[in-house]
């Protein structure tokens, strides 16, 4: 890609609705160039590029700045993470439709365009995940979406399976993945955006979850495809920041979107999920991840009077039960979750 090559606002005399491709940033230079010349082959052209730049240090800004003058570049002057800095690119959107992108991805020369496909088709007051496959194994799937657990995480729906065609078919799904996700610009401000709280980690699942509550499904669509860099800008599973932010982000999880029942079992499974993995990381001597967890707990307690108003909002205004979720297929079976760490090997 030459720098100038083409204008990142695309309108080409077509019916289409502007569609606002935001991508968070941190540190992510070396991601950029292709994730970019990936968008410049979409079969698509009406829509415009917002890069949210958390600060890096890494000379992120300059470059895409250099590369194309027309991407909207937003600096801001730290690092406010995926959750705020996503919703700070909204702010700036033109786009009817919005998606948010990962730095770190390549995208299908069909990607946006199914996407906006199924919209027509399903209806635009719902949010659409695209299939998510290892960059580095095309083969294999990443996610296709989230499930909640009992616990308050999130589990990628069909994690390092072989994609195959069973997989192919549209579906609901409880959360979008946030590496690829499209929804109406209007969606996402009723919703107030992504809780900035969560700064890192879950903030889709949580997101995904309220809009379920409030009426608005999220559909897992195939035939949008992207290929992820997974773990190359924080997706690696056990660093203390990132068991730090899902320690805590799981815990509001359970406050803010589960019924009083299901709030309940949730810290009661949660007490006991910790423990293991706290004996789990003392074997491995991971005495910085035991102390993440416990950061976490921490975190989350001081966080509680402020979670309480936002469980009210959501609880006052839900239109579906727990128990409708799990019959939907949206949340976990503690057996499920269970086989699927076993499978997977870690303990998220």
């Amino acid at each position: 890609m030459e720098k100038k090559l083409w204008n990142y606002v695309k309108m080409k005399n077509s019916a289409n609705p502007l569609v606002s491709i935001i991508i968070p940033n941190y540190n992510g230079k070396k991601h950029l160039k292709e994730c970019l010349n990936s968008l410049e082959m979409m079969e698509c052209d009406d829509y415009e590029i917002i890069m949210v730049d958390n600060a890096s240090s890494d000379g992120s800004v300059e470059f895409v700045k250099d590369l194309c003058p027309e991407i909207n570049v937003l600096p801001l002057e730290k690092n406010y993470g995926f959750a705020e800095g996503c919703n700070l690119g909204v702010q700036k959107a033109r786009g009817f439709y919005i998606v948010f992108l990962n730095n770190d991805t390549k995208v299908d020369v069909f990607w946006l365009k199914e996407l906006l496909l199924a919209a027509e088709k399903y209806g635009e007051n719902h949010v659409y995940s695209s299939k998510v496959l290892f960059y580095d194994q095309p083969d294999t799937i990443n996610t296709v979406g989230g499930i909640i657990t009992p616990m308050g995480s999130g589990l990628d729906i069909h994690f390092g399976k072989k994609d195959v065609d069973k997989y192919n078919k549209v579906r609901f799904v409880a959360s979008p993945s946030g590496c690829s996700m499209l929804l109406k610009k209007a969606l996402f401000l009723e919703m107030d955006g992504f809780d900035k709280d969560y700064f890192a980690y879950l903030e889709d699942v949580d997101f995904g979850w309220r809009c379920w509550l409030k009426g608005h499904k999220t559909y897992y669509i195939p035939q949008s495809v992207v290929y992820h860099k997974y773990g190359s800008t924080g997706g690696k599973m056990d660093t203390p920041f990132r068991v730090f932010n899902v320690q805590k982000n799981r815990l509001f999880n359970i406050l803010k979107n589960f019924s009083l029942p299901k709030i309940i079992t949730g810290f009661v499974v949660s007490v006991m999920f910790d423990l293991v993995r706290i004996f789990t990381f003392l074997v491995h001597g991971d005495f910085s991840l035991i102390s993440s967890i416990l950061k976490g707990n921490y975190a989350f307690v001081k966080g509680i009077s402020k979670t309480l108003p936002k469980r009210k909002y959501i609880q006052e205004n839900r239109e579906l039960s727990d128990g409708q979720m799990e019959k939907l297929g949206l949340i976990a079976s503690l057996n499920w979750c269970l086989n699927e760490y076993k499978r997977l090997g870690k303990l998220r």
